[in-house]
Parts: structure tokens; C-alpha cells; sequence
């Protein structure tokens, strides 16, 4: 039987959203360091997608590491708007007729629904969706810190 209750989030998450009850937090793990690659064997938009996202979120969210996990976003994002393009052209029959004769659905649906499912997967972790930038509260680096935040917690 598994762990009961909510999984633990990582302490890189905790510090962003902030520790109101003041626990002390887990030890994080290594960071990683450099900054996302674009990798040249996915289409051209799923790169487009990827550079959007880079240069939408603050510095330093997306690391070397997080490039995987942003090519597979990319990369369903691309599926998906090619399933979407297809699907609007005039010759676009939602029903077609099977190898047996038999009336099927056509299989961008499924490439169009298979790739949304990746898609809302990826986003949500990686801070892609509202309600997941919500959570995070990314220090502004311009902002000045408090003469007294070390003794309070609020500069660290």
C-alpha cells in the first residue's frame, strides 16, 4: 500500500510559494545548472513553442534538464496544431470508411485528443497553466530586501 496524503512537493517549489506556517524546510537537491536547449530534430513549431515558453517565463525557472520535458510539450503542441489544421481543411470528413468498409472516426481525432491530454500534462508541470503559475511566487530580483529580512526570514 502506498503513502497516504498529498505527494510532498520539492523544496525548490515550497520556497516559491512561500512557507506561511514557517516549517523548516526539506533539504533541496542538486541544482541544475544551464539554461533550456532547443533541440533541431523536432519541427519547426514545436522550436517556436519551445522559445515562446523560455522567453515567457522569468530567468532561471528552466534549467539544461527541463529541455526534455519542454521538447515533449513542444512537440505535442506541434501534433496537436497540425491534427487542428487538418481538421479545418474543406475536404475534412469526421467519418471515413474503414479498412473493412465500416464507418470510423477520423484518426485526427484521436491524434488531436491523445496530444491535448500530453499537452495538459506537460503544461501542468512545468508552471504552463494559471493555476499552476498561481502556486509559484518568483522573487523579483529588483526588488530591494529588507535591512532586517535576515533576521526575519525575508531575504533568504
Amino acid at each position: 500500500m502506498g503513502l497516504r496524503g498529498p505527494k510532498p512537493e520539492l523544496p525548490e517549489v515550497q520556497r516559491l510559494k512561500g512557507d506561511p506556517g514557517k516549517r523548516k524546510a526539506r533539504p533541496s537537491g542538486p541544482k541544475p545548472k544551464g539554461e533550456p536547449f532547443v533541440p533541431d530534430h523536432i519541427q519547426d513549431d514545436a522550436k517556436a513553442c519551445i522559445e515562446l515558453i523560455r522567453q515567457s517565463m522569468p530567468p532561471a525557472v528552466y534549467s539544461k534538464l527541463d529541455s526534455f520535458a519542454l521538447t515533449a510539450f513542444s512537440v505535442a503542441w506541434a501534433w496537436h496544431k497540425a491534427a487542428t489544421e487538418e481538421m479545418q481543411k474543406d475536404e475534412f470528413k469526421a467519418v471515413t470508411l474503414g479498412s473493412t468498409g465500416q464507418e470510423t472516426v477520423s484518426p485526427w481525432f484521436k491524434i488531436l485528443n491523445e496530444q491535448s491530454r500530453l499537452m495538459q500534462s506537460w503544461g501542468d508541470r512545468l508552471g504552463l497553466d494559471p493555476k499552476a503559475r498561481m502556486a509559484l511566487n518568483v522573487l523579483d530580483e529588483e526588488k530591494p530586501q529588507s535591512k532586517f529580512g535576515d533576521l526575519t526570514g525575508l531575504n533568504g
